[in-house]
């Protein structure tokens, strides 16, 4: 047994005892002894439950200053796409051009990736950074070739004034007005049922529908072409023939009404004639063919006119370059009528 005495400082007043049995005693020590273990464990670990909060806020932090990034970074790849395309559509027009006017050296504008390769497809935010760097910069080259492509075409296009006007390069009806029904190359002919290669374009229009000049020149031809000097142009029906300038020659057949004659010197777009069905024909439609002696000069070899049409976007424009760079044969081809050809310029 313990006793304990509380003496207060005041003597009048009397002396108070406490008595505590042993085991109580042992019980305070040892609860003293675990709170104060309690305490020191504690203080031990407080830097280090510090450090965690400190790296989960900091982690925290961290991801919510990626997801800005990473968003920023989605924007500036989805304006990349954007400029991608735009460029794209614009050096199919620039090599449609380089390939109308015969220039070499133009070379091809590089292209960029997929969108989706580069913002979101990698967890680390670091390598997207870098993937957009290289497709910026492969934009930025595209835009110096294009440029420089530009250039060159200006340059031509002022110093070759005449020959530029003489390039049949407008589509020959209204754009709202057509339907392609039988592109250039290889068919079945509808009548024959044979294959066949088709040598132009049919546009299928309504009778009276506009024809337009594709470029300046002179006609050379309009009518029927006589049955007993060839069955083949017989067939074209009504016809209008135009020179430009020794360099193309553009036909345009199965023609209602002809508005111009022999010699007539005719202006890009001016209304030469109109849609119809006269010839070999199954519908209203104009069959449109471009002819050059670029290649093979003095023959007047066909052409895919749609190469040559640069105010109508048609949708394989990318295969039509390609397939005008390939070699051609021309032995399938009728050669054109003297009289279609008119008189050559010395």
């Amino acid at each position: 047994m313990i006793e304990i005495q509380i003496h207060p400082s005041d003597i009048r007043r009397r002396v108070r005892y406490f008595f505590v049995d042993r085991r109580r005693v042992t019980a305070l020590l040892l609860l003293s002894v675990i709170v104060l273990m309690f305490v020191i464990a504690s203080m031990a670990a407080a830097p280090s439950v510090i450090r965690r909060v400190y790296k989960s806020t900091h982690l925290r932090s961290v991801r919510q200053e990626q997801a800005v990034q990473r968003e920023r970074l989605k924007q500036h790849v989805d304006q990349m796409v954007s400029l991608e395309k735009s460029l794209d559509e614009q050096r199919i027009r620039i090599e449609k051009l380089i390939a109308v006017y015969g220039l070499e050296g133009g070379g091809r504008i590089g292209q960029g990736g997929d969108a989706s390769s580069m913002a979101g497809a990698s967890v680390d935010i670091h390598e997207e950074l870098e993937a957009a760097r290289r497709r910026q910069s492969m934009l930025e080259e595209s835009i110096d070739r294009l440029q420089h492509q530009i250039d060159m075409l200006a340059l031509y296009e002022s110093t070759n004034a005449d020959m530029v006007k003489h390039t049949p390069s407008i589509l020959p009806i209204p754009s709202d007005q057509f339907v392609l029904t039988s592109p250039f190359g290889s068919r079945v002919n509808p009548f024959t049922r044979a294959a066949d290669f088709h040598k132009g374009l049919d546009l299928a229009a309504p009778k009276g529908t506009a024809i337009f000049a594709a470029a300046d020149g002179v006609v050379t031809f309009s009518g029927r072409y006589p049955l007993r000097q060839s069955v083949n142009w017989w067939r074209y029906g009504n016809v209008v023939v135009v020179n430009h300038n020794d360099r193309f020659i553009t036909i345009y057949a199965h023609c209602d009404a002809v508005n111009v004659r022999p010699g007539q010197q005719v202006k890009q777009g001016q209304t030469i004639a109109t849609v119809g069905s006269t010839g070999w024909s199954t519908n209203d439609h104009l069959h449109y063919e471009v002819r050059s002696d670029l290649e093979r000069p003095g023959h007047y070899d066909p052409i895919d006119p749609r190469i040559y049409i640069l105010n109508y976007q048609w949708n394989n424009e990318e295969q039509l370059l390609i397939g005008s760079r390939s070699s051609k044969d021309y032995k399938n081809f009728d050669p054109l009528p003297s009289a279609f050809i008119g008189r050559r310029r010395v």
